[in-house]
């Protein structure tokens, strides 16, 4: 019997869509210059190895001393959040969206992400005056001016 083709669940022409984008509904898009910032130095962990057996270090020492790699690229600006690790930790016990919600508004809010507020007419208003700045002082005049003048 022929082995089957197995299921992809994205397609190998997407592979680059999906690495650089963000799903649709997603809130957050990925930092494409920082992804060529990444780092792995394979060699890390035999070079330091080495180096301590090559001082005469016992090897239980050595293996227990072996400092991490520094060189790892920075994580990201919600690293380390009490907010981020109550989310995780709140999805890895119940598995539901729902039941996190609590925690992602928290995300979202640390995040920097505001709900859309309708304005009022008074708002909409303040904020075209806001931008027609100083041309805005020629509407009186044209008020005036529109007594004077009549239209066919």
């Amino acid at each position: 019997m022929a082995p089957a083709i197995p299921k992809v669940a994205i397609a190998p022409e997407r592979w680059t869509e999906t690495l650089y984008g963000a799903p649709e509904g997603g809130l957050i898009k990925a930092e494409a210059g920082k992804l060529g910032a990444m780092k792995f130095d394979p060699s890390h962990w035999s070079r330091a190895y080495l180096q301590c057996i090559g001082r005469g270090v016992p090897h239980k020492e050595c293996a227990a001393g072996i400092p991490d790699d520094v060189r790892t690229t920075p994580a990201g600006p919600l690293a380390g959040h009490r907010e981020l690790s109550s989310a995780i930790a709140c999805m890895g016990e119940h598995g539901d969206p729902d039941k996190c919600a609590a925690h992602f508004d928290a995300l979202a809010a640390l995040a920097g992400f505001k709900e859309e507020t309708k304005q009022t007419t008074t708002e909409k208003v303040s904020d075209f005056c806001g931008k027609a700045g100083y041309k805005l002082l020629g509407a009186p005049m044209l008020l005036l001016a529109m007594k004077f003048v009549k239209v066919k």
